[in-house]
């Protein structure tokens, strides 16, 4: 029923976890932790109406009690009574409006799968004081996932724009590499300076991909 992109975020939930799951869609990865106790506390939030809907209706289906609210993002949840939140399937931008500092007082642990934009998602985590400890990188469908684990603490520029090299960073960066050589055949030998920076961004990768 868990696709690889949420066993991925699965991973690094921990039993004693108090979570907020953010945009829960049908409820799925809040199903799957809590039938296999890998967390305290949940709740389910979303948006949309329907989507909860489905959430409430399959909890009901597993026997399952997990509290739900419809809201947008964190607005009517008292994060408080939670130390860490998850966030997945949703673009930097609107990851960005959800975190306001305002809700993170208690939050200690954030995992995020975004649909584009991992630079700049890491960048605006580090400024709001957590840093990035670890990431899973998967393909599922065609769809290159990178998961994204950060924690309380003061975090360097290093692997911001290219996240933490692993194991399973190394098809992802060669997929990231022939992407921008790509890209290079088609700019003209005249625009040096833009050649320039594709060169740069792949001479990055070749180094990470010597460490991963």
């Amino acid at each position: 029923m868990l696709s690889k992109r949420l066993q991925a975020v699965a991973k690094f939930i921990d039993k004693k976890d108090n979570l907020i799951d953010v945009g829960c869609d049908h409820g799925y990865l809040g199903i799957y932790l809590k039938t296999n106790n890998l967390v305290n506390t949940i709740l389910l939030t979303d948006v949309n109406k329907n989507a909860l809907s489905n959430a409430i209706s399959n909890i009901k289906n597993f026997n399952l009690n997990i509290p739900t609210i419809l809201t947008n993002g964190l607005e009517d949840v008292a994060t408080n009574q939670y130390d860490t939140i998850s966030i997945s399937g949703m673009g930097t931008s609107t990851i960005k409006k959800i975190l306001n500092p305002t809700k993170l007082s208690t939050i200690s642990k954030i995992i995020i799968q975004s649909n584009n934009n991992l630079f700049e998602l890491r960048a605006f985590l580090k400024t709001l004081g957590y840093r990035l400890v670890d990431e899973i990188t998967l393909q599922e469908k065609n769809i290159w996932y990178v998961v994204c684990l950060f924690k309380k603490g003061v975090d360097s520029s290093k692997f911001l724009k290219y996240g933490i090299p692993k194991k399973d960073k190394i098809l992802y960066y060669k997929y990231l590499i022939n992407n921008y050589q790509k890209v290079l055949k088609n700019i003209p030998i005249k625009d040096m300076e833009i050649r320039k920076q594709y060169l740069n961004e792949i001479d990055l990768l070749n180094k990470l991909l010597e460490e991963c």
